[in-house]
């Protein structure tokens, strides 16, 4: 599929929301009281060295509706026409995946609980919190969290330090207004992205996920979280009968003063290996000024260090990648908000870093 039906399957989503929605409004008041929908399009374009200055469009939807008391279902369907790989690369197919889909029980209070079943958001990872366009500050989502790293031991599949996924399983938060504790048990190590209908999904496997953090002043959090399970199964290494382990901890923080916001996080991740054990690091910190009501601008410098390539005879180096992105915003209405970057980039084997300039439009509207 091409742009132009990626635009279609968007006008055609927006129009059979707001007919669903007419119908329902006039058909049952109440009923619409149940639901609740949003729908984000973003179209962005770069220029400069290694990429192609063909479009990227990104479809982001979701719909939650009121079953009983404390109990929502969830669907989060996500569509992308990627830009090529390359300036000469055909345009790939539309990517079409199921973010969210499940059930959620939520019950407020002094001590508030939510437990969410089915396909999650992993809760592993603070750049997930940007990952819808309209709600990142800069264009380019957290690129260390999709970017596979260099093999660094040839009987496992490649691996991030940390990814942008949304498991099958569950999970449950307990929070206040002063600390906030989540543990789940999902099917995939948050090395590794699953999507509900990806080519590319691994072999299912139990890995325990686990977080908490504590917020000593408004506006301040900072918190911590671990996983541990298998990154890979015998299937994915049939040198080792158990499948391999890997243990992830990391640490985050948020900041919001004035018109400021400040986030960032650090994250270790330990695999095992053939040889012992391999470490990978992740790192971003990123801010975002409001200047007026309408104009802001953000900045994102983001890291992550590979481990090198072990045959147990002769060690190799560790590799990096290295991206800073600087952007400047104006929301052009409540829904259209148009940005501007510039975007650098060192790839993990790249010999120079990339210079890019880029432009996107994101528009969202909540429908009801």
């Amino acid at each position: 599929m091409h742009v132009g039906l990626s635009v279609a399957i968007a006008a055609a989503m927006v129009l059979s929301v707001e007919i669903d929605t007419a119908a329902a409004q006039s058909a049952d008041e109440r009923y619409v009281e149940r639901m609740t929908a949003d729908a984000v399009v973003a179209v962005d374009v770069f220029a400069g060295q290694n990429v192609s200055s063909r479009p990227q469009i990104v479809i982001d939807a979701s719909t939650a509706m009121r079953i009983g008391d404390h109990w929502q279902l969830l669907l989060r369907p996500w569509l992308r026409q990627a830009r090529p790989s390359s300036p000469t690369a055909a345009v790939p197919d539309v990517d079409i995946q199921l973010y969210q889909a499940g059930a959620r029980y939520e019950r407020p209070g002094r001590v508030s609980t939510r437990i969410d079943v089915g396909q999650i958001v992993s809760p592993v990872g603070l750049g997930l919190l940007d990952w819808r366009p309209n709600l990142n500050p800069t264009i380019l989502p957290h690129l260390t969290y999709v970017v596979p790293m260099p093999v660094f031991d040839a009987t496992v599949p490649r691996q991030v330090p940390v990814s942008q996924s949304y498991p099958l399983g569950g999970l449950v938060t307990v929070s206040s207004l002063k600390w906030d504790v989540r543990a789940a048990l999902v099917n995939a190590a948050p090395t590794r992205g699953w999507a509900l209908g990806a080519a590319n999904n691994p072999r299912s496997t139990p890995v325990i996920e686990a977080g908490a953090g504590i917020t000593p002043a408004i506006g301040l959090r900072l918190g911590v979280s671990m996983a541990h399970g298998k990154y890979a199964t015998p299937e994915e290494a049939p040198r080792t009968p158990d499948g391999r382990m890997m243990t992830l901890v990391g640490g985050e923080g948020e900041f919001s003063f004035g018109y400021t916001k400040m986030s960032g996080e650090v994250v270790r991740t330990a695999f095992e290996t053939s040889t012992g054990t391999a470490v990978a690091y992740e790192y971003f910190l990123q801010g975002t000024q409001t200047l007026t009501p309408r104009l802001f601008a953000a900045a994102r410098y983001e890291s992550s260090s590979a481990p090198p390539l072990n045959t147990g005879i002769v060690p190799g180096v560790r590799t990096h990648m290295n991206m800073f992105e600087t952007t400047a915003g104006i929301r052009i209405t409540r829904d259209v908000t148009i940005r501007t970057s510039f975007y650098t980039r060192h790839s993990y084997t790249a010999a120079a870093w990339d210079q890019q300039v880029g432009v996107s439009m994101v528009w969202a509207r909540r429908w009801w």
